[in-house]
């Protein structure tokens, strides 16, 4: 791999040069009452552009998913990602993080299914953490437990209902707006009609009440106020279409608002739409995200920001052996003063690039990628003051690998 801004500056850009030897192993688990996978690399790693002391790596992933049916009413689900990497483009995939670190992080989660006549019921929890490693960096941990339930009303109908409770804590010296700890409770229900054979349509909505001094705003200069109760509330209108020919449309449309009592109250349009459709040896598809998220739930905490954003990717199969695909999005995130600076300017990120595989043997497959990347961060950090690499960043990376099976 070749980029021509390995740290991810707006200014003295230095290239790199990485060779990565990743050997890995897959697992199958299929039992009679058991189902599921796991997988994992580890990737050593040799950078030409890092000092002297950190220039080797090993950056291992893991990802695994167990399925246990205990009875045909009563079954149990387990999943787990572990990364550990410096890039930022696997540190948040909405584009926050414009910094090359080292980081580790782990999602967990288990869950327990059991159908009491027809109400399909769910007990759940959920783990994530998130590590930079550093005396001046920050570490995120998260839990969620929850509960859930959906019923069929006649023949065409279902309802649903859920409950969620979270509590996170943020520590490290570079977090200090939202710094702490934070608690959630989160409210949810939905109502679903079956309009049609490859058709749906519904309505749903939630209420999340968040407290805590992990919700802490700063002002430009770094000074903080008292933590306070802060809500989100989301009503939504959602459909799904589909046909065996090839197109599959889910949407999403409503409106979103937070409110708390040191913040002044903003709302926005929410949608999260798909669209995918294929035409002999193409598949295209769009992607339309907007919504509130709050960032300390699922990884480097930011806070509650406002994130919109447009994925498109166009893919062709050349040859049975050959394929390649284009690909782009954009993405805009904005801070609400919730856990981050309020008057900070939106961030800004894109990326788009080209893709080929080749299966040169039933074994080995060739993967080149070019890729262009552009932020602007607009001063979002997860210290709620002005980011130290602020400008304009662009990254140009090339990428050539090959995959042996065995």
């Amino acid at each position: 791999m070749w980029t021509d801004n390995f740290n991810f500056s707006s200014t003295n850009k230095q290239s790199d040069y990485r060779t990565v030897i990743g050997p890995g192993a897959n697992l199958l688990i299929n039992g009679p009452t058991t189902r599921g996978s796991i997988s994992g690399t580890w990737g050593f790693t040799y950078d030409t552009a890092a000092s002297s002391s950190s220039n080797y790596n090993l950056f291992p992933s893991l990802t695994a998913s167990v399925l246990q049916v205990f009875t045909p009413r009563l079954s149990a689900t387990l999943t787990d990602t572990y990364v550990k990497n410096n890039s930022p483009y696997q540190a948040n995939q909405f584009g926050l993080t414009t910094q090359r670190q080292t980081f580790t992080s782990n999602s967990f989660s288990v869950g327990l299914n059991y159908l009491i006549d027809r109400v399909a019921t769910q007990v759940y929890y959920g783990n994530s953490s998130y590590s930079t490693g550093s005396s001046n960096g920050s570490d995120t941990t998260s839990n969620i437990l929850g509960a859930s339930a959906s019923m069929p009303i006649g023949v065409f109908n279902t309802v649903r209902v859920g409950y969620e409770h979270s509590w996170s804590d943020t520590s490290g010296t570079s977090s200090r707006s939202n710094s702490g700890q934070t608690t959630g409770n989160l409210f949810t229900a939905t109502y679903t009609r079956q309009t049609g054979q490859y058709s749906s349509a519904g309505i749903q909505g939630s209420y999340q009440l968040l407290s805590g001094a992990g919700l802490q705003s700063s002002n430009q200069q770094g000074s903080q106020s008292s933590s306070n109760d802060e809500t989100i509330w989301n009503v939504s209108l959602f459909s799904t279409y589909g046909l065996p020919s090839g197109l599959s449309v889910t949407s999403s449309l409503g409106y979103s608002q937070v409110s708390g009592d040191n913040q002044s109250t903003q709302g926005g349009v929410t949608s999260n739409s798909n669209l995918s459709y294929r035409f002999g040896p193409a598949v295209a598809s769009l992607g339309i995200f907007s919504d509130f998220q709050n960032t300390g739930l699922n990884g480097q905490n930011f806070g509650v920001v406002q994130t919109q954003g447009v994925t498109g990717s166009l893919s062709y199969t050349f040859t049975p052996l050959v394929t390649g695909s284009l690909f782009g999005s954009y993405v805009s995130n904005g801070t609400t003063g919730v856990g981050n600076n309020s008057s900070s300017p939106n961030s800004i990120n894109w990326n788009t690039g080209v893709n080929l595989n080749w299966q040169i043997l039933r074994w080995l497959v060739m993967n080149a990628q070019y890729s262009y990347g552009f932020w602007n961060n607009g001063g979002i950090s997860v210290n709620g003051s002005s980011n130290s690499n602020t400008g304009n960043i662009t990254v140009n990376t090339v990428l050539i690998g090959l995959q042996a099976t065995f």
